[in-house]
């Protein structure tokens, strides 16, 4: 399986290395950070389709607020691509920078 030569094609890369098909429908998580609590709350409010969920909480690690949108699909290159590159612009609008993604890898056994 061929995936493009940047961060998220890494990721698959690896995964896909690790014995995932990268077929089967599994939560995305999509994390964002942001200075303030009330920039993260305003950031969720910026995310109102229902095929998202939204959660907040502090981020220790780096002394700020983190949102985390979940997403129930099947991890390819350019969906995940397309909703990091419009949750960013939403986040970015309040104040808030992308942190990556994530999600588990299923193999087969």
């Amino acid at each position: 399986m061929q995936f493009p030569d940047d961060d998220n094609g890494a990721v698959l890369r690896r995964m896909h290395d690790g014995g995932d098909a990268l077929t089967k429908p599994r939560i995305i998580d999509y994390c964002f950070a942001f200075p303030a609590r009330s920039q993260a709350i305003e950031f969720a409010a910026l995310v109102p389709e229902p095929e998202y969920e939204a959660c907040i909480s502090f981020y220790q690690e780096r002394d700020m607020w983190q949102v985390i949108i979940k997403k129930h699909m099947i991890p390819s290159h350019g969906a995940i691509s397309a909703i990091e590159t419009d949750l960013a612009a939403r986040a970015q609008s309040v104040g808030g920078e992308p942190d990556g993604w994530g999600c588990m890898r299923i193999t087969e056994k």
